[in-house]
């Protein structure tokens, strides 16, 4: 299987503690976001990583060597995911595992998608629906509602930021990747592929994972609930780490 994580924003929300850099270098632990990342994808025999890159690629590439191939979206400023995936599109064959590249997660996680045969699985949390970013429906095991707007009371759970795109499928899926740019609509996320199938019926299946701890770091509070788990499981504190109770939440965007 192959990975893909899509590293190409600037992530002006976290600027007072990014410093500058993608936040994708944000310290987590003992190492950065993103190598946390590979190590978790090496642990499990993940060893084909590409990473799409954009703001400030050069320090990425610093950090990262030839652990993992790049790919570059030179348009990062003007564009969203959708067009930092088009500029890996040679390399969509296979079966494909596509991730944003803020996310920390236990490496739990990744046996629950891995273990997922179906053609196109996005991973959910259904125990998270108050303060939820990015919300989905369900009907059975499909998706069949997905946007920021659904209210509490309609929602079924929150989109996690990665999802497997099985070889099966992959053909289809780089088919309508090439027509959505092909239309000029590069400000959608990458995660707009799978979603414009679903109207037409083609179910694109979801995995609650409810119970495993992950977060998508939008905000500083995302950060802090992340390294006070850390602390947690370390049976320490970290100081200035307690979540605030906003924060219990992983946002999520594309």
């Amino acid at each position: 299987m192959r990975v893909f994580i899509l590293a190409a924003g600037v992530g002006t929300r976290l600027s007072r503690i990014a410093q500058g850099n993608p936040k994708c270098l944000l310290k987590i632990g003992e190492g950065t976001l993103i190598r946390q990342m590979i190590a978790r994808m090496h642990s499990r025999g993940l060893t084909d990583i590409t990473v799409i890159t954009g703001f400030q690629h050069e320090l990425i590439e610093r950090e990262l060597g030839d652990l993992v191939r790049y790919r570059h979206n030179p348009f990062y400023h003007v564009t969203n995911s959708i067009a930092s995936l088009w500029f890996a599109r040679d390399l969509l064959e296979g079966d494909a595992l596509i991730t944003n590249g803020d996310l920390f997660y236990e490496e739990h996680l990744l046996d629950v998608i891995l273990a997922d045969r179906r053609d196109a699985v996005m991973l959910a949390d259904t125990s998270r629906i108050k303060g939820a970013d990015y919300r989905f429906q369900f009907d059975g095991d499909r998706i069949v509602g997905y946007g920021k707007e659904i209210p509490d009371a309609e929602t079924h759970g929150e989109y996690v930021g990665i999802a497997s795109v099985r070889g099966s499928f992959l053909p289809r899926f780089n088919r309508r990747l090439e027509e959505l740019i092909a239309r000029q609509e590069t400000g959608k996320w990458w995660e707009d592929v799978l979603y414009s199938f679903i109207p037409e019926g083609v179910p694109i299946a979801y995995r609650d994972v409810a119970g495993i701890f992950w977060a998508e770091v939008d905000y500083v509070e995302d950060h802090e609930r992340i390294l006070a788990w850390i602390a947690g499981q370390r049976g320490g504190s970290a100081p200035g780490a307690a979540p605030s109770p906003g924060a219990m939440t992983g946002r999520t965007t594309g």
